[in-house]
């Protein structure tokens, strides 16, 4: 292939190359490093986000291990990307933009990364090693900040910004607080070293971006695509990724999306078995990559799917904490689900229109099975409580599973 040559894929080649670039079986380490960055959410009614991601992609997984992960082994280290993301530490040099943006967005907000104050909290932090906010700083409440998203102490605004512009990392967590230290004692040898220049920077941002997703449209909406820079500056720096053959640009029945030569490589790939996509069911996270671009999903696979954490739940229509049910290369279902002491409870269950839950379509029972035994044991419940609208059928498979 030409580094510039234009694919055309129909939507079904475009499911099928999902499907089979995410959700092929890896170990921990292999799919950490097909994604490149995994958005962190602390919310956790049946895992955070990240457990939710890896536990799709897998096997055997439980939840709470991308923390042995990240702060054992290293595998992963907090920063930022889409939103708060968990990155390679190897790629820590392509943060640097980011880290920039954020430092000039609190000197706006009256708050320098270069002032007295924010140097003696790095140089306490030198002095005793990794600490929270509990331990760092004046914790005296700035009446100024009351109501703040950060809270009302300045130090602890201090210490945000300093991560932010990339001066502290996070070198653990305590109870899901950030342990603040230096970059030179989280990272590798060598990696917190960022004399790259911006193009490579960017451009290693945008690849990372569509890697993560395996397919993204230019058009998708700006929470997708936030980046440190306008949004013509990422088409001049996706061009530049394009005829280095980094970035392969796709026509998907009449839209444009961007792919990476690994992703569009497994439609080459005779992938056949069952559990490679024909069909294997998934429970996904709500901010699992293959949905960030929602548009892009509707149109591809027909499911409008709507995360409605935040709303009140008076305007909820399907739940709180809903995960897209992906059976092949097709999504049949949604649940609303918490997993309290043992106690995995199903609040709310949503078959797609064109499943009827009297009469599943063949295999689909079998599946949900299966995957509902792999997603009680990645949480570690052994009871259930199912709710109404399941079928009889889909009710027999989630009480087998807990069997």
């Amino acid at each position: 292939m030409t580094a510039q040559q234009r694919f055309t894929l129909t939507r079904a080649d475009a499911r099928r190359l999902l499907v089979r670039y995410h959700f092929r079986p890896a170990s921990l380490a292999s799919a950490i490093h097909r994604l490149g960055t995994i958005q962190f959410d602390p919310l956790a009614p049946v895992g955070t986000n990240p457990d939710l991601v890896l536990q799709a992609r897998v096997p055997g997984y439980r939840r709470g291990d991308w923390l042995h992960a990240a702060y054992g082994q290293r595998l992963l280290v907090d920063g930022w990307d889409k939103q708060a993301s968990l990155i390679q530490p190897e790629e820590w040099w392509a943060q640097a933009p980011f880290h920039r943006w954020f430092e000039r967005r609190w000197r706006q907000h009256g708050v320098d990364v270069e002032s007295p104050e924010a140097l003696a909290l790095v140089d306490q932090v030198e002095r005793h090693g990794a600490a929270t906010s509990l331990e760092l700083g004046d914790q005296r409440a700035d009446p100024a900040l009351r109501g703040s998203w950060y809270g009302p102490k300045r130090s602890r605004h201090l210490l945000k910004a300093l991560w932010d512009a990339g001066r502290l990392m996070t070198h653990h967590r305590v109870g899901g607080r950030h342990a603040y230290d230096l970059p030179e004692r989280v990272l590798p040898r060598g990696a917190s070293e960022t004399d790259a220049a911006d193009d490579e920077a960017l451009q290693r941002l945008v690849v990372r971006r569509v890697q993560a997703a395996g397919l993204l449209r230019p058009s998708a909406d700006g929470a997708v695509w936030s980046l440190p820079c306008p949004r013509a500056e990422r088409d001049r720096i996706a061009a530049r990724a394009i005829a280095r053959g980094e970035l392969i640009e796709l026509d998907v029945e009449g839209m444009t999306y961007w792919t990476t030569p690994e992703a569009l490589s497994v439609l080459e790939e005779g992938l056949d078995a069952p559990d490679d996509g024909q069909r294997g069911m998934r429970f996904l996270a709500p901010l699992d990559p293959l949905m960030w671009d929602r548009g892009g999903v509707a149109r591809l696979f027909a499911f409008d799917y709507v995360w409605e954490v935040y709303k009140p739940q008076a305007q909820r229509r399907w739940g709180y904490y809903v995960l897209p049910v992906l059976w092949g290369e097709r999504f049949v279902a949604r649940f609303d689900a918490k997993c309290q002491q043992g106690t995995v409870t199903l609040l709310a269950w949503h078959w797609e229109p064109d499943i009827h839950p009297a009469r599943l379509p063949e295999g689909l029972p079998e599946a949900l099975q299966q995957t509902a035994r792999e997603f009680l044991a990645y949480l570690g419940a052994t009871r259930l409580v199912l709710p109404r609208g399941l079928g009889h059928e889909a009710r027999r498979a989630w009480q087998r599973a807990v069997k």
